[in-house]
């Protein structure tokens, strides 16, 4: 019997995002509180909380086109895997054109969302890749929205070029969650 946690996942996915800016986190959030509301998210943050929201997808995705899914799971997470490639690449670039820092390591709640997807099948796994997706992309949304009011324009319109790109990828997550829900 698997035991459905959506709320532990959610959990995970914002402390592993969050990492050592909670204040960037809030605001990414639109959480309110003073600090946050009004602190600019700063170049390294963003790329960081980018950079862990889009490696975590990218693996749940190439797990999830990798096995045997709904067909609507399979085609959603086989399209997103390659656009979280893309992603990746942009971030990576955008990141080493400014002599910005990434992560070298994986963050350990990302790891232990995508142990929790490996032993899942068919129907469980498309459930639970539909739900971390739409939890994953409303908050990589807020990050990129945060970064969209930075004052480094720079980071402005990276944020502002992407944040479209994220939009289609939510409703397309919409629609896959949508054709699995219960």
């Amino acid at each position: 019997m698997i035991v459905r946690k959506p709320l532990i996942i959610a959990l995970a996915i914002g402390i592993a995002l969050s990492g050592a800016a909670p204040a960037a986190w809030a605001q990414a959030q639109g959480t309110s509180g003073a600090p946050a509301k009004n602190r600019p998210i700063e170049p390294q943050e963003f790329l960081r909380l980018a950079y862990s929201s889009a490696t975590l997808q990218g693996q749940a995705a190439k797990l999830a086109a990798g096995r045997e899914t709904r067909p609507e799971v399979k085609s959603y997470a086989t399209g997103a895997a390659e656009f979280r490639l893309g992603l990746l690449q942009r971030i990576e670039g955008f990141a080493k054109e400014r002599s910005l820092p990434l992560p070298s390591v994986k963050e350990f709640e990302h790891q232990v969302i995508i142990e929790n997807l490996e032993p899942l099948d068919y129907l469980a796994l498309s459930r639970r890749y539909a739900e971390i997706q739409l939890q994953a992309l409303g908050q990589e949304i807020g990050i990129y929205q945060a970064a969209a009011r930075s004052p480094s324009a720079e980071i402005k319109a990276f944020a502002e070029q992407v944040l479209p790109e994220l939009q289609r990828q939510q409703e397309g997550a919409q629609r896959m969650h949508e054709a699995v829900r219960p």
